[in-house]
């Protein structure tokens, strides 16, 4: 299924070593992405209050990414079309009003439905968790 989404905050210079150093749900996500693999401090995309939130390798999402207009160089984007919910609305048969952001890397990534827009920002001492 395509996925049609647009860039979220500013772009992040990411290598083929980036991905999700944790994710803690706490009454909020908070989601910490590595640039590279010098696990460097990266960042940390904080989602206030969640829906729901599932994270699987980025092979699993292959399907995404070979759109035409699938946009890249963001770590966060906010799906419009296609995705998790739009797979969630088949499975249950009726459509459900979902806002959808999906967290970007070349391991794994994180799809969240969150009505709220997700504070970005640099992390700390990731590597010392």
């Amino acid at each position: 299924m395509p996925i049609k989404a647009k860039p979220f905050g500013c772009q992040a210079q990411f290598d083929w070593g980036a991905d999700i150093h944790s994710v803690v749900y706490d009454g909020r996500l908070s989601i910490r992405v590595l640039r590279n693999r010098n696990n460097d401090d990266g960042i940390e995309i904080i989602f206030s209050q969640v829906d729901g939130f599932r994270l699987l390798d980025e092979v699993s999402l292959a399907e995404y990414w070979i759109a035409e207009d699938f946009p890249s160089g963001y770590p966060v984007l906010e799906v419009l079309d296609g995705g998790w919910a739009k797979e969630e609305d088949k499975r249950l048969g009726y459509t459900q009003q979902q806002r959808e952001w999906i967290v970007v890397t070349t391991g794994a990534c994180v799809s969240v439905f969150s009505k709220h827009e997700p504070e970005i920002r640099g992390a700390t001492g990731l590597s010392r968790l």
